[in-house]
């Protein structure tokens, strides 16, 4: 038997290279969706393992959006005992 008779395994085609996603403005959410990025370098039935991945972690990002801990607002410089008098 000869080389070039034994059957070779079909290659996986091609896929392009997905730009970047353009940033949001919150390096939060920019993190999550460069994941998108690794599309073009998967077949398509791995795909979507990537978009859930990003939705949910898109998902719990927007409910956590109004739990952070904000600043306690700024205290006067002189308690009100000690605050001068006009």
């Amino acid at each position: 038997m000869s080389d070039e008779a034994v059957e070779r395994a079909p290659e996986e085609p091609e896929f392009p290279a997905v730009p970047p996603p353009d940033p949001t403005g919150d390096p939060r959410v920019d993190a999550v969706v460069a994941r998108l990025g690794e599309l073009g370098g998967r077949p398509v039935p791995e795909h979507v393992e990537i978009f859930e991945d990003v939705h949910q972690r898109l998902q719990e990002l927007l409910a956590s959006a109004g739990q952070e801990e904000r600043p306690e607002p700024p205290r006067p410089a002189f308690p009100d005992a000690l605050r001068p008098r006009p």
